[in-house]
């Protein structure tokens, strides 16, 4: 039996499909990495699956995501 992903992972792939799509479009890492309240490397990290934002964070990425999807 599998267990189901986590949040945390789920909003991740999320945002990795959205940065995919975007890529030279209009997408900003830097304006994301500022609306969250991190570095452009931690969202970077979190784009190449290094790390997985904690739970305050995945909320901001939700909103992010909302707003510019």
């Amino acid at each position: 039996m599998n267990k189901p992903p986590s949040q945390a992972k789920t909003v991740v792939e999320e945002l990795i499909a959205f940065w995919q799509f975007h890529r030279g479009f209009d997408a900003n890492i830097s304006s994301f990495a500022k609306y969250v309240g991190v570095s452009r490397d931690t969202a970077y990290r979190w784009l190449n699956r290094k790390a997985i934002p904690k739970e305050k964070k995945i909320r901001q990425i939700k909103e992010w995501l909302a707003n510019n999807a």
